[in-house]
């Protein structure tokens, strides 16, 4: 079993992997890991809103790898900050069809989120 990803490791990883969005990470946001996981968030949103289906790949295939490893407070970040902010739905999300680009370990998580936030808000998952 390899080591759990934590926070310094996530950045470490997306140092390397999505150079170009770790260089967005301000200082504002930067040690707060939440806000650095939005800052992929955004650029996956931008991905998606321009069709780019390689780039949503890409951005699905290293999340998934981060999530798979991840320490309880990245895990939590994926589901809070990544995943809770993409619209998969819209004008610009477009012919991509996003959501069934998610590799299944993904797909799982937004749908168990998608049925926590429909619990607590009173609804049900499908409205």
């Amino acid at each position: 079993m390899s080591k759990a990803i934590d926070r310094e490791r996530f950045v470490a990883l997306l140092n390397e992997r999505f150079p170009e969005v770790a260089a967005q990470i301000d200082d504002i946001s930067e040690g707060l890991l939440h806000l650095e996981m939005a800052t992929f968030s955004r650029a996956t949103q931008a991905a998606i809103d321009s069709q780019d289906e390689e780039a949503v790949k890409r951005h699905f295939r290293f999340i998934d790898e981060v999530f798979r490893d991840a320490a309880p407070d990245v895990e939590n970040a994926v589901n809070v900050s990544y995943l809770e902010h993409l619209r998969f739905e819209g004008r610009k999300a477009g012919p991509t069809k996003a959501r069934g680009l998610l590799p299944p370990r993904l797909h799982q998580a937004l749908i168990e989120l998608e049925e926590y936030l429909a619990n607590l808000h009173g609804g049900s998952a499908d409205a």
